[in-house]
């Protein structure tokens, strides 16, 4: 095996050195790649959690308006009753003047 001369081994170390810094960039674009996939993971997890949250709020919204319903259902039979009441008062108001006038 011949000996390498000194411009022969400045050439291998100038290859080398250009490979090693290939190979450092795409290390460094992959752990750049890492730290992407990493703040899109917390993200998604984050917006699982303001889903659940507004799923939650969503229930008891939902609850609320079920319970605004049944009052409104008990309102509008008393309202009822209260206006049969009403035209039943005035009809026997009416009818006692009209008595009371022809009598």
């Amino acid at each position: 095996m011949p000996i390498p001369t000194k411009n022969q081994l400045e050439e291998h170390i100038l290859k080398e050195d250009k490979r090693l810094d290939r190979i450092e960039e795409k290390i460094d674009r992959l752990s750049e790649t890492v730290i992407s996939l990493a703040r899109a993971e917390e993200k998604l997890v984050m917006l699982e959690d303001d889903r659940k949250n507004i799923n939650e709020r969503l229930n008891k919204h939902s609850d609320r308006i079920d319970g605004v319903e049944g009052k409104v259902d008990e309102t509008a039979v008393t309202i009822t009753v209260l206006n049969r009441l009403f035209w039943i008062v005035l009809t026997a108001v009416v009818g006692a003047m009209t008595y009371q006038y022809i009598v």
